[in-house]
């Protein structure tokens, strides 16, 4: 007996089944969670320092997916190699005619550029405005409501707003119909110092910073008043609670924010891979997937933001879809793949690329699937937008509820609830939407303790849930292949 059981320990054991080269069940294996893991640890290293719009951290991230590009023979996609090249004007702001004053019937208090007062990036706009403030409490829903704001500041209090926190309060003071946005610390504000916070504008604003003076949409002015400015502004109450500022209280704010001309642009990049299509009546249908591989840098806190869930993942998850498709070979429908910059400025790089679209062999984009921040929370956690409770919802959606329980994912998550549609806004898909009128889905796993914060790193990455958001993303283009699509 123990012979026999010996002998058939010392047999040959059937190496495991290899699926056939150049098909969907060959690329789906191709997707290895080790490679992935290795993406992402580079793109989020302190080397990269966060890969900042415009840095050389980012310089070096877009020539490593260039490199694997080139290796795995993928065509470049943009009219001179692999980067499409865009430039953004800087925006200048003129502190010395710039001021900011708090008043009241009987008294003026001019406060101080730098110390009492700050502009984001988004912020610098040419304005002239004198309105009342009123408070809007911490800047919630049901604080916008029945509150007359028209030629009035909004006055929000802040408790830890994050970038999407401030981005719906200032859409809610902008449809309440506010003529600009106060934002001040609140009583639990534990963040950095606004002279931290805002130390690179500072600096900046005189010699130029990067973008369009935009604020998520339209020119509404955004002010920031640090502690001591807010506390000129309670010697102006009395020493009355901000968050109780009446209508009719009589104290208002007049900003004169001067913009000036800026003759210098900046060049930045999006990274554009092309696997061109085998079908001569199919090839010139593109599917276009994007991912923006830029993050905040340093952050408002002097500290390197790695970035490694936004949007490491979503980038290393392209650099997977690459080598799958170069296992499987060409598809009947041509893919791009495009890394797009600036996301963190105001999705310019998905901007500057829609607006300008170019695609080899004039091949056209016929949809978008973004990705963006796929690499945290619970393992069978994925969201979709639009979702079926969104005006947008359509095809290329449906057949990504239709696969994603193969890859672990029992149920997409509907984002689009209760947002104000803030999850449809938020990514590079809102351009290939509202500028090519392209059908869009955005596979997204929400955000998290970490979001935006100096902590995202690698390794706090679920690697093998990137996998499965690849092979989910692969099995949609396979499904893209169909000869008659309903998108």
């Amino acid at each position: 007996m123990q012979l026999v059981l010996l002998a058939a320990l010392l047999l040959p054991t059937a190496p495991a089944a290899v699926p056939p080269s150049g098909t969907l069940a060959s690329g789906l294996a191709a997707v290895d969670a080790e490679a992935i893991c290795a993406d992402v640890a580079f793109l989020a290293s302190d080397e990269l320092e966060g890969r900042d719009s415009p840095s050389a951290g980012l310089r070096q991230a877009a020539r490593y997916i260039r490199t694997q590009l080139e290796e795995l023979g993928w065509q470049a996609g943009a009219r001179d190699g692999y980067f499409h090249v865009y430039e953004l004007d800087g925006v200048r702001l003129d502190v010395e005619q710039s001021s900011c004053v708090l008043r009241d019937d009987e008294r003026e208090v001019a406060l101080e550029f730098g110390a009492d007062w700050f502009v984001s990036t988004a912020g610098v706009t040419a304005v002239d405005l004198d309105g009342e403030l009123v408070a809007c409490g911490r800047g919630g829903r049901e604080e916008f409501e029945d509150v007359e704001l028209v030629d009035r500041w909004a006055l929000v209090l802040d408790d830890g707003l994050d970038r999407q926190d401030m981005w719906s309060v200032f859409s809610r003071a902008r449809r309440a119909g506010a003529a600009g946005l106060v934002v001040t610390p609140g009583p639990a504000y534990d963040g950095a110092p606004f002279r931290e916070r805002f130390r690179g504008v500072v600096e900046g604003a005189p010699d130029g910073l990067l973008g369009r003076g935009r604020s998520w949409g339209r020119a509404m002015p955004l002010l920031y008043l640090s502690r001591d400015g807010a506390g000129h502004l309670r010697e102006l109450l009395g020493g009355k609670d901000l968050a109780a500022l009446p209508v009719g209280a009589g104290v208002g704010v007049r900003l004169a924010n001067h913009r000036v001309a800026e003759d210098t642009t900046v060049e930045l990049e999006n990274v554009c891979g092309f696997w061109p299509g085998s079908d001569p009546e199919l090839a010139a249908e593109t599917i276009v997937i994007s991912a923006h591989y830029d993050h905040v840098g340093l952050g408002s806190s002097g500290l390197i933001h790695n970035g490694a869930d936004d949007n490491g993942s979503g980038s290393s998850t392209l650099l997977a879809l690459a080598r799958s498709l170069a296992e499987m070979g060409p598809q009947r429908r041509s893919v791009l793949l495009l890394w797009v910059s600036a996301e963190e400025k105001g999705l310019l790089g998905s901007e500057a690329w829609t607006l300008d679209p170019w695609l080899p062999a004039d091949a056209r984009a016929i949809c978008d699937i973004n990705i963006d921040m796929v690499g945290r929370n619970e393992p069978s956690k994925l969201l979709i937008t639009p979702s079926r409770e969104h005006e947008e919802y359509n095809g290329l959606v449906r057949i990504a509820e239709r696969l994603a329980d193969e890859e672990g994912f029992p149920e997409l998550g509907d984002p689009d609830s209760g947002q104000c549609d803030s999850f449809w806004t938020r990514s590079d898909h809102k351009n290939f939407a509202e500028n090519l009128g392209l059908p869009v889905a955005f596979l997204f796993s929400d955000v998290h303790e970490d979001y935006h914060r100096p902590t995202d790193d690698a390794d706090k990455v679920d690697c093998d849930k990137i996998r499965r958001t690849a092979r989910l993303v692969l099995r949609m283009i396979d499904a893209l292949q169909a000869d008659e699509l309903d998108l």
